[in-house]
């Protein structure tokens, strides 16, 4: 079927945002190729999902890695694109040359302070009436269950506007769900934890915006666990695509062609 043919547009999200977040997945996956970063590998549709989307009062808490802050920053900007339009050789340029000069934010210095400040920056958000939210990022061995623990505790109070997205990785908390009960007196109290595949970004997406449009009501902070699944983030949605009639091959092959020939003539 042809892009613009009658195809089922959902109404949690439409075409134009599922072609933005494949542009996005695409694209985040030639910058880490031109950077040989291989701290994007396996973690593009954590980023895409859950922060496509953001709203310009809404803050970012990365794990402090050098290039993540610039990567997210310019998946927010493939978001803001209209109609989820290609990008363009300016885009290109200006993103590497930011990546370039990024390098590792070593304050405050471990993930459960960087959690811990990122709740502070929910506080201050709530307290601003603004409907702003906090999208704070870890990595799943970062944290031992003891901190896990006191932070979800943390968490867990006053209705926080805060979404913590959980990158996949090897070791952390075999259950992360049942530390959340643990860390409080009253199960209805846990902060919910919501484990989906780390390769499925329409998935994720899905995910961050129902715990997003939570926080924003007051409903309290919420963890998005990316559970890896060896899933090809990109070969998956592509195929997603294609298969709901929303756009054609030669269109989801153009995209990548696009910006792999960007890239090439980034001079």
């Amino acid at each position: 079927m042809a892009m613009g043919s009658k195809a089922f547009e959902s109404p949690l999200i439409s075409h134009a945002r599922m072609r933005a977040m494949f542009r996005a997945l695409v694209e985040v996956r030639g910058l880490a190729k031109v950077q040989k970063d291989k701290g994007f590998r396996g973690v593009e549709a954590c980023w895409v999902g859950t922060a496509i989307d953001l709203k310009a009062g809404d803050l970012t808490s990365d794990t402090g890695a050098a290039s993540e802050a610039a990567t997210l920053g310019y998946v927010r900007a493939v978001g803001a694109r209209a109609a989820g339009g290609a990008a363009k050789g300016a885009d290109v340029r200006a993103v590497l040359k930011e990546l370039a000069k990024a390098q590792a934010d070593a304050f405050p210095g471990s993930a459960a302070e960087r959690v811990l400040c990122a709740v502070g920056e929910a506080m201050a958000l709530q307290a601003s009436g603004a409907g702003g939210v906090v999208m704070a990022y870890c990595g799943c061995a970062e944290l031992s269950d003891g901190e896990w623990k006191r932070l979800l505790r943390v968490m867990g109070q006053g209705g926080l506007p805060l979404v913590v997205m959980v990158l996949p990785g090897v070791g952390g908390p075999e259950d992360l769900e049942a530390l959340a009960r643990k860390s409080v007196a009253s199960v209805d109290r846990a902060v919910p934890v919501i484990p989906v595949d780390a390769g499925d970004v329409v998935a994720i997406y899905r995910v961050a915006q129902e715990t997003m449009v939570r926080a924003r009501a007051d409903g309290g902070a919420a963890v998005i666990e990316g559970i890896a699944c060896g899933t090809d983030a990109v070969k998956l949605m592509g195929g997603q695509l294609v298969k709901k009639g929303i756009c054609t091959e030669t269109w989801v092959s153009g995209v990548q062609n696009h910006y792999e020939g960007l890239l090439a003539s980034r001079s």
